[in-house]
């Protein structure tokens, strides 16, 4: 016990710098911009746009038998899309399905995890295409981790988690 008062007051001794910091803001107090979700319109024009190279277009859809035209259907991509994730209470898992649904169509085209040489050059490169910025060192190494551990995770991975990340949809 003698020898815990002693350290204590030795501590106590040494110990009688102090420092003093100045108070630190964060941004502007008075700005009121809080993150804002994209709404459907905006999310479909934006996947179609980054994943496609296209706006979703209008198109007549028609069924023809034996040469003979039934009828004709106009289709409309961006309104249909737009009702679905707009009629549901909470359209996040749709805009995955979406983005998963286009990155897997024919129009994507990306390469195959053995061809790409360098991992984090392209997820760095895929950071600035569809947010604006480079990814911060824990981002690039949970992604580049995730690629080297498992075979799952190649260029379409990296994209649907990026496309489907709060940052995407709060663009």
């Amino acid at each position: 016990m003698m020898r815990l008062l002693v350290i204590c007051a030795l501590a106590a001794a040494a110990c009688t710098t102090t420092y003093d910091y100045d108070p630190t803001t964060l941004g502007d107090p008075g700005a009121a911009r809080a993150p804002r979700g994209k709404t459907s319109s905006q999310f479909v024009r934006d996947v179609y746009a980054d994943l496609l190279g296209r706006t979703p277009t209008t198109f007549d859809f028609t069924l023809s038998v034996n040469g003979t035209n039934q009828f004709t259907l106009p289709l409309d991509e961006q309104a249909q899309l737009v009702a679905v994730l707009d009629g549901l209470g909470d359209g996040l898992p749709m805009r995955n399905l979406l983005a998963n649904g286009l990155l897997h169509s024919t129009e994507v085209t990306m390469p195959d995890k053995g061809s790409v040489a360098d991992p984090k050059a392209y997820i760095r490169q895929q950071f600035e295409r569809l947010l604006g910025r480079e990814p911060n060192v824990y981002e690039l190494q949970v992604f580049a981790d995730a690629w080297t551990r498992d075979p799952a995770v190649g260029p379409r991975t990296i994209v649907r988690a990026i496309v489907g990340s709060r940052a995407y949809q709060s663009q």
